[in-house]
């Protein structure tokens, strides 16, 4: 799944929302030295690559920066789940989801609310 991150990359995706800003894959392997674990340039540049193959990040010259917030990575999260698990079904996973647990009155209202706004 393309918008499931594994620890790197929630890690490279982590800095670039919290630096808000283009960054070069040498910026991206200093932290990574300082902060994170010393590793080789060449595989902090291939992490970069694969994640703008994928449409994570965004290359401009030699420079990288996010194509979607965090929000926006976790809609498309959700959106894949749905899609690739559930056939788009959203009923269907409600009925996973909800397994052999009871859902209180408040819970329906809400997601009774949360459907009519849509």
């Amino acid at each position: 799944m393309v918008f499931q991150l594994n620890p790197t990359e929630t890690v490279i995706m982590e800095l670039f929302w919290e630096k808000g800003t283009w960054l070069s894959g040498a910026d991206v392997w200093k932290y990574f030295n300082t902060s994170i674990k010393k590793s080789e340039r060449s595989t902090v540049n291939t992490f970069l690559a694969r994640m703008a193959e994928k449409g994570l990040l965004v290359k401009e010259k030699r420079k990288y920066k996010y194509a979607y917030t965090r929000e926006e990575l976790e809609t498309k999260k959700a959106e894949e789940v749905l899609t690739t698990m559930y056939d788009g079904s959203l009923s269907k996973f409600l009925a996973a989801l909800g397994g052999s647990k009871k859902v209180s009155r408040e819970e329906m209202d809400e997601l009774k609310n949360y459907l009519e706004q849509l």
